[in-house]
Protein backbone atom coordinates (compact mmCIF):
# COMPACT_ATOMS: atom_id res chain seq x y z
CA UNK A 1 0.00 0.00 0.00
CA UNK A 2 1.01 3.60 -0.60
CA UNK A 3 0.92 5.53 2.10
CA UNK A 4 -0.28 9.69 1.16
CA UNK A 5 2.21 12.04 2.72
CA UNK A 6 0.50 15.50 2.84
CA UNK A 7 2.42 18.29 3.35
CA UNK A 8 0.68 21.88 4.83
CA UNK A 9 2.74 24.77 3.52
CA UNK A 10 1.73 28.17 3.63
CA UNK A 11 3.77 31.73 2.57
CA UNK A 12 6.98 32.46 4.68
CA UNK A 13 7.12 28.32 5.42
CA UNK A 14 10.84 27.54 6.03
CA UNK A 15 11.79 25.28 2.49
CA UNK A 16 13.88 22.56 4.27
CA UNK A 17 10.67 22.22 6.87
CA UNK A 18 8.93 21.60 3.95
CA UNK A 19 11.25 19.83 1.60
CA UNK A 20 13.72 17.68 4.63
CA UNK A 21 11.05 15.50 5.28
CA UNK A 22 9.57 15.06 2.44
CA UNK A 23 12.88 14.16 0.63
CA UNK A 24 13.24 10.97 3.11
CA UNK A 25 9.92 9.69 2.19
CA UNK A 26 10.66 10.10 -1.35
CA UNK A 27 14.47 8.27 -1.16
CA UNK A 28 12.69 5.49 1.19
CA UNK A 29 10.43 4.87 -2.33
CA UNK A 30 12.92 5.24 -4.13
CA UNK A 31 15.11 3.08 -2.59
CA UNK A 32 12.50 0.26 -2.17
CA UNK A 33 12.20 0.61 -6.24
CA UNK A 34 15.80 -0.43 -6.71
CA UNK A 35 15.67 -2.89 -4.25
CA UNK A 36 12.13 -4.85 -5.33
CA UNK A 37 11.61 -3.75 -9.16
CA UNK A 38 7.84 -3.77 -9.55
CA UNK A 39 7.20 -3.81 -5.69
CA UNK A 40 4.27 -1.01 -5.02
CA UNK A 41 6.49 2.27 -3.42
CA UNK A 42 5.66 3.34 0.02
CA UNK A 43 5.34 6.54 -0.18
CA UNK A 44 3.71 9.32 -2.57
CA UNK A 45 3.86 13.02 -1.37
CA UNK A 46 0.93 15.67 -1.41
CA UNK A 47 1.37 19.54 -0.66
CA UNK A 48 -1.56 20.93 0.87
CA UNK A 49 -2.19 24.71 0.78
CA UNK A 50 -4.32 27.18 2.07
CA UNK A 51 -5.93 26.72 -2.06
CA UNK A 52 -4.38 26.35 -5.00
CA UNK A 53 -2.89 29.26 -5.40
CA UNK A 54 1.28 29.53 -5.45
CA UNK A 55 2.60 29.75 -2.08
CA UNK A 56 6.17 32.06 -1.24
CA UNK A 57 8.35 30.02 0.90
CA UNK A 58 10.58 31.93 3.26
CA UNK A 59 13.30 31.11 1.08
CA UNK A 60 11.94 32.55 -1.61
CA UNK A 61 11.31 29.36 -3.04
CA UNK A 62 7.46 29.14 -4.86
CA UNK A 63 5.69 25.91 -4.87
CA UNK A 64 2.23 25.12 -5.94
CA UNK A 65 -0.07 23.29 -3.63
CA UNK A 66 -1.70 20.03 -5.44
CA UNK A 67 -4.81 20.60 -3.42
CA UNK A 68 -6.10 23.06 -0.61
CA UNK A 69 -6.93 21.93 2.86
CA UNK A 70 -10.66 22.87 2.45
CA UNK A 71 -10.50 19.80 -0.15
CA UNK A 72 -9.08 17.19 1.69
CA UNK A 73 -10.99 15.62 4.15
CA UNK A 74 -9.96 11.58 3.93
CA UNK A 75 -7.51 9.56 2.16
CA UNK A 76 -3.99 11.00 3.89
CA UNK A 77 -1.62 8.32 6.00
CA UNK A 78 0.58 11.23 7.36
CA UNK A 79 -0.25 14.83 7.85
CA UNK A 80 3.43 16.97 8.18
CA UNK A 81 2.66 20.73 9.44
CA UNK A 82 6.05 23.47 8.33
CA UNK A 83 6.97 25.99 10.58
CA UNK A 84 6.88 28.95 9.93
CA UNK A 85 9.60 32.44 9.58
CA UNK A 86 8.37 35.61 11.82
CA UNK A 87 5.13 36.06 11.48
CA UNK A 88 4.10 33.45 9.34
CA UNK A 89 2.46 31.34 11.95
CA UNK A 90 1.23 33.84 13.90
CA UNK A 91 -0.97 34.61 10.76
CA UNK A 92 -1.76 30.82 10.23
CA UNK A 93 -2.79 30.28 13.71
CA UNK A 94 -5.32 33.53 13.59
CA UNK A 95 -6.94 31.31 10.60
CA UNK A 96 -9.89 29.97 12.08
CA UNK A 97 -10.96 27.73 9.19
CA UNK A 98 -7.66 26.83 8.98
CA UNK A 99 -7.43 25.32 12.90
CA UNK A 100 -10.56 23.98 12.86
CA UNK A 101 -9.52 22.11 9.94
CA UNK A 102 -6.24 21.16 11.90
CA UNK A 103 -8.75 20.13 14.79
CA UNK A 104 -11.05 17.71 12.81
CA UNK A 105 -8.51 16.26 10.19
CA UNK A 106 -6.54 15.16 13.32
CA UNK A 107 -8.67 12.02 13.83
CA UNK A 108 -9.15 11.18 10.10
CA UNK A 109 -5.73 10.37 9.57
CA UNK A 110 -3.29 7.71 10.79
CA UNK A 111 -0.61 9.83 12.07
CA UNK A 112 -0.11 13.68 12.58
CA UNK A 113 3.07 15.79 12.69
CA UNK A 114 4.75 18.96 13.19
CA UNK A 115 8.23 19.95 11.67
CA UNK A 116 9.97 22.65 13.76
CA UNK A 117 7.05 25.68 15.32
CA UNK A 118 4.72 24.12 13.57
CA UNK A 119 3.87 22.32 16.40
CA UNK A 120 2.49 26.37 18.24
CA UNK A 121 -0.14 25.58 15.41
CA UNK A 122 -0.74 21.55 16.05
CA UNK A 123 -1.26 23.24 19.47
CA UNK A 124 -3.35 25.91 18.49
CA UNK A 125 -6.14 23.22 16.96
CA UNK A 126 -5.90 21.11 19.97
CA UNK A 127 -4.00 18.18 18.68
CA UNK A 128 -1.34 18.57 20.84
CA UNK A 129 -3.63 18.41 24.21
CA UNK A 130 -2.13 16.16 26.82
CA UNK A 131 0.77 15.05 24.57
CA UNK A 132 4.31 15.16 24.91
CA UNK A 133 5.79 18.09 22.34
CA UNK A 134 8.75 19.52 21.28
CA UNK A 135 9.77 22.34 18.99
CA UNK A 136 12.73 24.52 18.01
CA UNK A 137 14.77 25.59 21.17
CA UNK A 138 13.54 28.94 20.53
CA UNK A 139 9.94 28.36 20.78
CA UNK A 140 9.76 25.73 23.70
CA UNK A 141 8.73 28.65 26.43
CA UNK A 142 5.87 29.80 24.33
CA UNK A 143 4.52 26.07 23.20
CA UNK A 144 4.82 25.83 27.41
CA UNK A 145 3.13 28.93 28.60
CA UNK A 146 0.60 29.43 25.52
CA UNK A 147 -0.58 25.46 25.81
CA UNK A 148 -0.86 24.47 29.31
CA UNK A 149 -2.40 20.93 28.25
CA UNK A 150 0.67 20.02 26.01
CA UNK A 151 3.73 18.28 27.81
CA UNK A 152 6.30 19.91 26.51
CA UNK A 153 10.29 18.35 26.12
CA UNK A 154 12.61 21.17 25.62
CA UNK A 155 15.40 18.80 24.49
CA UNK A 156 13.86 16.51 22.23
CA UNK A 157 14.65 15.79 18.45
CA UNK A 158 11.75 14.61 18.13
CA UNK A 159 8.43 12.89 20.46
CA UNK A 160 6.41 10.88 20.10
CA UNK A 161 2.27 10.21 21.63
CA UNK A 162 0.59 7.35 19.88
CA UNK A 163 0.59 8.88 15.99
CA UNK A 164 0.94 12.27 16.83
CA UNK A 165 4.56 13.32 16.52
CA UNK A 166 6.60 16.68 16.77
CA UNK A 167 9.94 17.49 15.80
CA UNK A 168 12.64 20.26 16.86
CA UNK A 169 14.29 23.09 14.70
CA UNK A 170 14.39 22.61 10.64
CA UNK A 171 16.70 19.41 10.24
CA UNK A 172 15.36 17.91 13.12
CA UNK A 173 12.00 16.81 10.70
CA UNK A 174 14.36 14.86 8.85
CA UNK A 175 15.27 12.68 11.86
CA UNK A 176 11.29 12.90 12.62
CA UNK A 177 10.78 11.37 8.90
CA UNK A 178 13.78 8.94 9.54
CA UNK A 179 11.71 7.40 11.94
CA UNK A 180 8.73 7.60 10.66
CA UNK A 181 10.05 5.17 7.88
CA UNK A 182 11.88 3.03 10.54
CA UNK A 183 8.17 2.60 11.93
CA UNK A 184 6.58 2.02 8.80
CA UNK A 185 8.80 -0.34 6.94
CA UNK A 186 11.81 -1.73 9.42
CA UNK A 187 15.36 -0.13 10.39
CA UNK A 188 17.15 -1.58 7.34
CA UNK A 189 14.98 0.66 5.09
CA UNK A 190 15.60 3.60 6.90
CA UNK A 191 19.00 3.26 7.38
CA UNK A 192 19.18 3.00 3.50
CA UNK A 193 17.55 5.98 3.15
CA UNK A 194 20.13 7.75 6.09
CA UNK A 195 23.28 6.68 4.08
CA UNK A 196 21.95 8.12 1.32
CA UNK A 197 20.87 10.75 2.79
CA UNK A 198 24.37 11.13 4.86
CA UNK A 199 22.41 11.48 8.15
CA UNK A 200 22.97 9.04 11.12
CA UNK A 201 19.39 7.33 11.59
CA UNK A 202 19.41 8.31 15.09
CA UNK A 203 20.97 11.59 16.35
CA UNK A 204 23.07 11.76 19.68
CA UNK A 205 21.85 13.87 22.21
CA UNK A 206 19.35 16.51 22.51
CA UNK A 207 18.53 19.81 20.58
CA UNK A 208 20.16 22.33 23.53
CA UNK A 209 23.85 20.80 22.72
CA UNK A 210 23.57 22.41 19.28
CA UNK A 211 21.90 25.42 20.39
CA UNK A 212 24.43 26.31 22.48
CA UNK A 213 27.59 25.05 20.40
CA UNK A 214 26.36 28.04 18.19
CA UNK A 215 25.63 30.13 20.83
CA UNK A 216 29.82 29.76 20.88
CA UNK A 217 30.04 30.74 17.41
CA UNK A 218 28.37 34.53 18.61
CA UNK A 219 30.80 35.50 21.33
CA UNK A 220 34.09 36.86 21.77
CA UNK A 221 36.98 35.02 20.26
CA UNK A 222 38.57 34.25 23.96
CA UNK A 223 35.17 33.26 25.11
CA UNK A 224 35.08 30.95 22.16
CA UNK A 225 38.34 29.01 22.84
CA UNK A 226 37.26 29.08 26.73
CA UNK A 227 33.86 27.14 25.98
CA UNK A 228 35.88 24.43 23.74
CA UNK A 229 38.22 23.96 26.60
CA UNK A 230 35.50 23.41 29.05
CA UNK A 231 33.94 21.02 26.96
CA UNK A 232 36.91 19.02 26.72
CA UNK A 233 37.62 19.02 30.57
CA UNK A 234 34.39 18.76 31.91
CA UNK A 235 35.98 16.03 34.94
CA UNK A 236 38.19 19.03 35.93
CA UNK A 237 37.45 21.18 38.82
CA UNK A 238 36.66 24.31 36.98
CA UNK A 239 36.16 27.07 39.27
CA UNK A 240 35.69 30.61 38.20
CA UNK A 241 39.37 32.01 39.13
CA UNK A 242 40.75 29.13 37.10
CA UNK A 243 38.68 29.99 33.84
CA UNK A 244 39.03 33.47 34.45
CA UNK A 245 43.00 32.90 34.63
CA UNK A 246 42.77 31.61 31.04
CA UNK A 247 41.72 33.97 29.56
CA UNK A 248 43.58 36.94 31.23
CA UNK A 249 41.15 38.81 33.47
CA UNK A 250 40.12 39.18 37.14
CA UNK A 251 37.37 36.90 38.78
CA UNK A 252 35.17 40.03 39.24
CA UNK A 253 36.08 41.14 35.61
CA UNK A 254 35.53 37.67 34.15
CA UNK A 255 32.39 37.06 35.80
CA UNK A 256 30.56 39.80 34.13
CA UNK A 257 31.96 39.42 30.35
CA UNK A 258 31.26 35.72 30.81
CA UNK A 259 27.46 36.87 31.75
CA UNK A 260 27.34 39.80 28.86
CA UNK A 261 28.84 36.56 26.24
CA UNK A 262 26.41 33.89 27.46
CA UNK A 263 23.77 35.15 29.77
CA UNK A 264 24.29 33.03 32.38
CA UNK A 265 27.09 32.81 35.08
CA UNK A 266 30.03 30.20 34.20
CA UNK A 267 29.09 27.93 36.32
CA UNK A 268 25.29 27.53 35.40
CA UNK A 269 26.97 26.98 31.80
CA UNK A 270 29.06 24.21 33.02
CA UNK A 271 26.47 22.81 34.54
CA UNK A 272 24.11 22.76 31.38
CA UNK A 273 27.11 21.65 29.52
CA UNK A 274 28.06 18.73 32.06
CA UNK A 275 23.81 17.46 31.53
CA UNK A 276 24.53 17.38 27.58
CA UNK A 277 27.03 15.22 28.28
CA UNK A 278 25.29 13.25 31.10
CA UNK A 279 22.83 13.11 27.88
CA UNK A 280 25.23 11.39 24.99
CA UNK A 281 26.51 8.54 27.35
CA UNK A 282 22.40 7.83 29.01
CA UNK A 283 21.84 7.42 24.89
CA UNK A 284 24.60 5.21 24.01
CA UNK A 285 25.57 3.24 26.83
CA UNK A 286 24.54 0.81 30.13
CA UNK A 287 26.88 2.55 32.61
CA UNK A 288 25.80 3.06 36.09
CA UNK A 289 24.59 6.38 36.93
CA UNK A 290 27.34 6.93 39.67
CA UNK A 291 29.88 6.28 35.92
CA UNK A 292 27.57 8.65 34.28
CA UNK A 293 27.71 11.19 36.68
CA UNK A 294 31.60 10.80 37.04
CA UNK A 295 32.36 11.06 33.32
CA UNK A 296 29.95 13.78 32.76
CA UNK A 297 32.30 15.86 35.64
CA UNK A 298 29.50 15.83 38.43
CA UNK A 299 30.99 15.81 42.13
CA UNK A 300 28.79 13.23 42.97
CA UNK A 301 25.71 11.58 41.86
CA UNK A 302 23.19 13.71 43.82
CA UNK A 303 24.45 16.27 42.37
CA UNK A 304 24.10 14.61 39.10
CA UNK A 305 20.62 13.85 39.71
CA UNK A 306 19.48 16.90 40.80
CA UNK A 307 21.03 18.92 38.38
CA UNK A 308 19.72 16.58 35.59
CA UNK A 309 16.13 16.67 36.73
CA UNK A 310 16.73 20.83 36.75
CA UNK A 311 17.68 20.96 33.19
CA UNK A 312 15.92 18.40 31.07
CA UNK A 313 12.54 18.42 33.32
CA UNK A 314 12.74 14.36 34.30
CA UNK A 315 14.95 11.85 35.91
CA UNK A 316 18.42 10.43 34.04
CA UNK A 317 16.45 7.30 34.53
CA UNK A 318 13.53 8.60 32.96
CA UNK A 319 15.80 9.63 29.76
CA UNK A 320 17.63 6.90 29.53
CA UNK A 321 14.32 4.47 28.86
CA UNK A 322 13.00 7.30 26.35
CA UNK A 323 16.15 7.98 24.83
CA UNK A 324 18.52 5.14 25.37
CA UNK A 325 19.53 1.83 23.82
CA UNK A 326 16.73 -0.97 23.46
Amino acid sequence: MTRTIAMLVFDDAQALDVAGPLEVFALASRERREREPGAVVPYAALLVGPGRAPVALASGIRVLPDRGYSEIDTGIDTLLVSGGMGAALDRVRADRALVAWLGGIASRVRRIASVCNGALLLAEAGVLDGCEATTHWRDTAELAARYPAVRVVPDAIYTRTGEVWTSAGITAGMDMALAMVAADHGMPLALAVAKRMVMVAKRSGGQSQFSRELEELDVPDRFADLARWIRAHLRAPLDAGLLADRVHMSTRQFARRFAAAFGTTPQKYIERLRVDAAKVLLESGTATMRRVASDSGFASEDAFRRAFRRHAGVTPGEYRQRFGPP
